[in-house]
């Protein structure tokens, strides 16, 4: 008897602090849906849930007629799966992660290589950077959700410098004055200016981040807004930052 083609799996869920808290988390839910076997603890976080072979969570295979007891084991053993051009250009592996994000407060700014890096950065330090992939991304949104990505018109950045004194501070007037000085100018001058900003920020010493924070929310506090994690520099890299509409896809 042929071994089955389409099998349960058991996947790995990542308990990240950003992530909705116990049963209201979709990634709790359908973790419960999944196996019957599962606990949910309503005071931890359940931030997101992987269905892949990445070797930080591979799926376990729920059939004991199978026996491989992982979803990457499977595939390394059954490699037609993947279909001829895949298998030859990823070498047999499933070439990427598929993930359930459910989002609590806000996110980490994240940065990822191209595909030549990203198999550099893995040589070098495979601890950090547990496979060679580039990692570009595709969301969509299963309720309202607003996100950020690449940079605003440095017109808008220039605008929140003047008026966020705690933002200006942080990437200090030289850099500021730089980033004013280009506009107008080539698009070369504005992302050398662009980035020198964001350097400054993001290398900003974390107790003075911390300072500036709390003297943003102090002065702001009345004005209401979204939770932002104690701390974090990212508070003020979102001035750097386009928004993205809500995204919202109804459920049938």
């Amino acid at each position: 008897m042929a071994a089955p083609r389409v099998f349960p799996l058991s996947c790995v869920v990542q308990q990240y602090a950003w992530g909705k808290m116990g049963s209201s988390s979709e990634v709790a839910q359908l973790l419960a849906s999944s196996d019957p076997l599962a606990q949910i603890s309503e005071d931890k976080p359940y931030a997101e849930l992987w269905m892949g072979t990445h070797p930080r969570g591979d799926a376990k295979i729920l059939d004991n007629r199978i026996t491989q007891k992982t979803l990457g084991q499977w595939i390394a053993e059954n490699q037609d799966c993947l279909g001829s051009k895949v298998k030859d250009t990823f070498k047999g592996n499933l070439p990427f992660l598929f993930k359930v994000l459910s989002v609590e407060t806000a996110l980490s700014i994240q940065a990822h290589p191209n595909k030549e890096l990203a198999e550099k950065l893995h040589l070098r330090a495979p601890q950090h950077y547990p496979d060679a992939n580039h990692k570009p991304e595709m969301a969509i949104a299963l309720t309202s959700f607003q996100g950020l990505c690449g940079f605003r018109p440095v017109e808008e950045i220039v605008t929140f410098l003047k008026k966020v004194p705690e933002f200006q501070f942080l990437v200090g007037d030289d850099a500021a004055t730089q980033l004013k000085q280009s506009m107008g100018r080539d698009s070369q001058a504005a992302a050398s200016a662009l980035q020198s900003c964001f350097s400054h920020l993001m290398k900003s010493e974390k107790k003075v981040v911390v300072e500036q924070l709390n003297l943003l929310v102090k002065r702001i506090s009345q004005q209401g807004g979204h939770g932002c994690m104690p701390g974090w520099v990212q508070c003020f890299g979102l001035r750097f930052s386009t928004p993205l509409s809500k995204w919202n896809t109804k459920r049938g």
